[in-house]
């Protein structure tokens, strides 16, 4: 799926999932909760052991029920590895402008992460089209809206302290989608295999979306 079809879809899915840490073997039954909850877009951190091979094995066992992506990507070198594996999206926590050259060049829908105008705008100016404003939480919903008033042309994506009691906050103030890691891919709910758990919590930030 090229670049644009990926915007699209998270700005209409609204919510990308972060899997952090998650051993091989619970990965699927994970995915799986987490979709049955009514999120359709994960991604897997690069500083996860065995990312690569769980990008894969999502691919081949979601097929187009979800829709793949890698996180915490740091170099070039991870992008490359990340995409070949078959990941669909690209997430930075930084505005390096080398993997956003390489996507763009690629056809790869890339969300850098930015916290201050001049990095958003660096993103921009290398043709980033959506980035990810993090730490969230820490930066704040003003903040995050007087970003907004004069960058009117760049995609906001959340990240980091999004819950479903504050997510309308984050939409309010101009984002269009949100990403949520522990909140969500509980460690307690996993060891457990609790999955009906993480369902139920998936399913609590997706009946708190916007109209």
């Amino acid at each position: 799926m090229r670049a644009e079809k990926i915007y699209e879809l998270i700005r209409e899915e609204k919510i990308i999932a972060i899997a952090r840490g998650v051993r091989a073997d619970q990965i699927i039954n994970l995915v799986e909760a987490i979709l049955a909850g009514g999120i359709k877009m994960l991604e897997v951190t690069c500083n996860t052991e065995g990312v690569f091979e769980m990008i894969k094995l999502l691919r081949e066992k979601m097929g187009d029920r979800m829709c793949i992506g890698a996180g915490t990507v740091i170099t070039t070198q991870l992008a490359e590895k990340a995409i070949e594996a078959g990941a669909e999206f690209i997430i930075a926590p930084d505005t390096n402008t080398e993997i956003i050259d390489y996507c763009v060049k690629n056809d790869i829908a890339i969300l850098p992460g930015a916290a201050t105008a001049t990095e958003i705008l660096a993103a921009k100016r290398h043709g980033a089209k959506m980035v990810k404003i993090f730490p969230a939480s820490a930066l704040g919903v003003n903040y995050i809206k007087a970003l907004r008033g004069p960058i009117d042309d760049v995609d906001f994506v959340a990240v980091d302290g999004v819950r479903p009691e504050n997510m309308a906050e984050f939409f309010a103030v101009g984002c269009v989608a949100i990403g949520i890691g522990a909140s969500v891919v509980r460690k307690e709910f996993i060891e457990k295999g609790d999955w009906k758990a993480i369902t139920e919590i998936a399913k609590r930030y997706v009946q708190n979306l916007p109209q």
